[in-house]
């Protein structure tokens, strides 16, 4: 019979994913990973094998847990149309920001800008991640104005998707730096005039008939 693990690994990826996103990968030492993880060095390497295995597998969590539940957002349409879905979700964010600043930001963001994104396996799966959420963009603007977008260049969608992913990465990361309270609603009008503008522009429908 096999005997059960020494501790928990959920717990342990939530504290190392933590601890990730605090200090970044190289700054997270094997020790201080240890510590965080309250495990032995003999069941980490039983475990997770390296800490690069680690950092793949909070990459994974937050994809699950994060990335997943904004695309879910985005896709529902009992969310409202896609354009309600948009401002929607970065209303949330403008308001997690006016209320606490979001001092937190996004693991995603602060895994992007990590050195331990340059190349490899890590740089894929953060590649893939970011996919998912352009592709959750696209697909929420095409629900709501698909009925317009035949007269429309064939890539306005995807445009307006990576604008809007750049204004949603733009966010979190300013409120990690303390900014967004003041910034936030500024961005989410940057939102809004850039699905309306590109529509009227493009298809010649009305952005509030969405």
């Amino acid at each position: 019979m096999a005997r059960p693990r020494e501790f928990e690994t959920d717990r342990a990826l939530e504290r190392a994913m933590g601890l990730f996103w605090d200090l970044g990968y190289e700054e997270a030492s094997l020790a201080r990973l240890l510590k965080t993880m309250k495990i032995t060095r003999g069941s980490f390497y039983k475990a997770f094998k390296d800490k690069h295995a680690v950092y793949l597998s909070t990459l994974e969590r937050y994809d699950k847990q994060e990335v997943g539940a904004t695309v879910a957002f985005l896709g529902n349409p009992e969310n409202g149309s896609g354009r309600e879905r948009i401002l929607n979700l970065f209303n949330k964010i403008a308001q997690v920001a006016e209320n606490d600043g979001d001092r937190l930001g996004c693991f995603l963001c602060n895994a992007m800008a990590d050195k331990a994104a340059q190349g490899g396996e890590i740089e894929q799966r953060l590649q893939a991640m970011t996919l998912r959420l352009e592709t959750a963009f696209r697909n929420a603007l095409q629900d709501s104005y698909g009925s317009g977008l035949s007269q429309a260049p064939d890539n306005w969608t995807e445009e307006t998707a990576r604008g809007l992913l750049a204004l949603y990465f733009g966010m979190r990361v300013l409120g990690r730096a303390g900014l967004a309270a003041r910034m936030a609603r500024d961005c989410v009008s940057q939102a809004e005039q850039l699905i309306d503008t590109a529509v009227t522009a493009n298809a010649g429908q009305d952005p509030a008939k969405g």
